[in-house]
């Protein structure tokens, strides 16, 4: 089997034909992206036994641990502590004394953590409120960043989805200007239209459902709970026309009834998908629907139940019942490495093997990451998805928050502060209330010492607890 399938082949019109042939290759070739031979190497490795895919993670991890221990102070430190050095690394026991990185290792200055030979002003910068509400900064380095591209474009095939093809897509903050380079790579290569989930009021929707129809695409992606409102608001206008050959669903956990809703309208067409913004994709479904496929060859996943055991995807009663934490070493990122990296998600491995023929291991399914819809008093709707970096990243002083709304038009912000919360601070977020709710909406804020978590463990970071809005 080929990693791109016949899904989708009909969506090949010129402008996606030059796309994939000329204009991708040429701005991936001018900025160091180009990956031709590492997705052929994945499209291949997809197919690799469990056994065979099992010693090539472990001689991964041997591998990253010693660049670790030569040139990473922070790692270094961390395997002489417990007694753990690569050359003496002989089962996956032995790597499972080391600690978990959490995210408050993440909070200070990204470049202790990068290994010795790497400059910051030469790797892939990106940085994330992520889903429990932490802001973390950090950095890919080149090989790294290119890897993880390669991957995307697998499992975007999976999905029948090639970049150059038209794909419309529900996404926050879509809204803010670009330089002119990268709005023509976006026209020429991209060629997305988007809806802001800011933005989700019948006004935006239905010029939204106008463009879907004058652009044609074939591929929908988006944020699982703005998918669901989009679902429900295509059902409500009787637009039977919108079709989708694909839907891809990430950054959130899509319900068994939000799924039920989309694919009895549009088809068994959902593809969901797994990642965040420190790993990029972690895992996806493929054709056969059975499970998330992990991108084994550049992450290695670790399933941690209540009692600090560690279930292997590969252990024969790996599946219990129980969703167990979610920990993660990126096998590729060199630069700064993330090695046993606790997400703040959950899991379950999925048993037996997946129809599709693919080796890679399957997660059944996420838990815990979840978002509420919040709503502006006017009553458009608001994804939590889209407003965590506006509350986390670019206000100085907010270690984790949250919203909470409990009337339409009142809020109140929890906020776990350190020294740097000030004056500017309370600004800002009282800027974000105004341009994302508007100026009806009151909020009170709550510092506080401790964002409690839910009964599962996971942090939220918006709950909305009014009832009867729709």
């Amino acid at each position: 089997m080929s990693g791109d399938h016949s899904r989708g082949r009909s969506q090949d019109d010129l402008g996606s034909r030059l796309a994939r042939r000329v204009f991708v290759p040429f701005y991936e070739k001018r900025w160091g992206l180009h990956v031709p031979e590492i997705a052929s190497a994945l499209d291949q490795s997809q197919y690799w036994t469990a056994e065979r895919i099992r010693q090539t993670q472990f001689t991964a991890v041997k591998d990253l641990l010693t660049g670790a221990f030569e040139g990473n102070a922070f790692y270094r430190s961390r395997m002489e502590a417990v007694g753990v050095l690569p050359r003496e690394l002989q089962s996956w026991e032995d790597f499972e004394r080391l600690p978990l990185l959490t995210k408050e290792d993440l909070r200070g200055d990204p470049s202790d953590l990068i290994t010795r030979g790497y400059r910051s002003s030469e790797m892939f910068y990106k940085r994330t409120g992520g889903s429990t509400g932490v802001p973390v900064k950090l950095y890919w380095d080149r090989d790294a960043h290119r890897f993880k591209r390669a991957v995307v474009k697998r499992h975007d095939a999976w999905a029948g989805y090639v970049l150059g093809r038209k794909q419309a897509a529900l996404w926050g903050d879509t809204e803010k200007s670009y330089p002119l380079k990268e709005r023509v790579y976006k026209a020429l290569c991209e060629r997305t239209i988007y809806l802001d989930t800011l933005l989700m009021d019948e006004a935006h929707l239905a010029d939204f459902v106008e463009r879907v129809r004058r652009f044609g695409p074939r591929c929908l992606i988006g944020h699982a709970h703005s998918l669901f409102f989009f679902t429900e608001y295509v059902l409500s206008c009787g637009a039977d026309d919108i079709s989708f050959d694909s839907i891809i669903s990430t950054a959130e956990t899509l319900s068994a009834e939000e799924r039920a809703l989309i694919e009895g309208r549009f088809g068994a067409v959902v593809f969901d998908r797994y990642g965040c913004e420190e790993l990029s994709l972690v895992a996806s479904e493929c054709e056969a629907h059975e499970g998330l496929h992990l991108s084994a060859e550049g992450l290695y996943v670790e399933l941690i139940d209540a009692e600090g055991r560690v279930r292997h995807w590969w252990d024969d009663d790996a599946a219990a019942d129980e969703p167990a934490r979610i920990v993660v070493t990126d096998l590729t990122n060199r630069g700064m490495p993330f090695v046993r990296y606790e997400v703040g998600d959950l899991g379950k491995w999925a048993r037996g093997e997946c129809r599709c023929g693919r080796g890679l291991p399957r997660l059944e399914r996420v838990f815990g990451r979840v978002t509420d819809i919040l709503f502006a008093p006017d009553g458009r709707k608001i994804s939590g998805v889209s407003i965590l970096d506006t509350f986390i990243i670019h206000v100085p002083g907010v270690r984790q928050a949250q919203i909470v709304q409990d009337r339409l038009d009142h809020l109140v912000l929890r906020v776990v502060a350190d020294a740097h919360f000030d004056d500017d601070s309370r600004g800002r977020l009282d800027q974000s209330v105004r341009e994302i709710f508007g100026g009806e909406m009151r909020y009170d804020l709550d510092l506080v010492d401790r964002i409690e978590p839910t009964p599962r463990g996971k942090y939220q970071f918006t709950i909305c607890e009014l009832e009867g809005v729709d």
